[in-house]
């Protein structure tokens, strides 16, 4: 089986998720947060969790830590907008919980933090406008067309 390449992936919901990613593989897909959750102790510390495979030697441009500290550090001002209600998805994902088994409120931060660009800053406005969005699809107002 081809492993699942993620900077060619559209949509996190047909993505398997990897056990692994590395760096050039980040485009904050859920699955990725999840990872980047889990393992936020040695991103934090700026060590990126290594994939067990042969190590080589070699130039680089910057320090070893950079890349894990950009990562880290993205994704906690992705959280600090949701108002200190971050630490509900830490928790529960901490835990160990899929993304099925997550709280409602877990998952709407999850679908807050996910996403190439960062969502406007108030994530309570965001919930707003997505209820809304989601009662007028429920009403009929809004028709949604469905692609092949």
């Amino acid at each position: 089986m081809a492993e699942y390449d993620c900077p060619s992936c559209k949509s996190w919901k047909g993505c398997p998720g990897k056990d692994w990613y590395d760096f050039r593989d980040i485009r904050w897909c859920v699955y990725q947060i999840i990872w980047m959750l889990q393992n936020a102790g040695e991103l934090n510390a700026g060590i990126w969790p290594e994939q067990i495979r042969g190590h080589s030697r070699q130039l680089r441009a910057e320090g070893y830590f950079v890349k894990a500290k950009i990562a880290i550090g993205e994704l906690k001002a992705r959280l600090d907008c949701t108002h200190n209600q971050g630490e509900l998805l830490i928790t529960q994902i901490e835990d160990g919980r899929e993304i099925a088994s997550l709280s409602p409120g877990a998952y709407e931060l999850l679908m807050y933090v996910k996403g190439k660009n960062r969502k406007p800053p108030d994530f309570r406005a965001w919930q707003r406008q997505r209820r809304y969005r989601d009662k007028m699809h429920q009403s009929g107002r809004i028709k949604t067309t469905e692609s092949s």
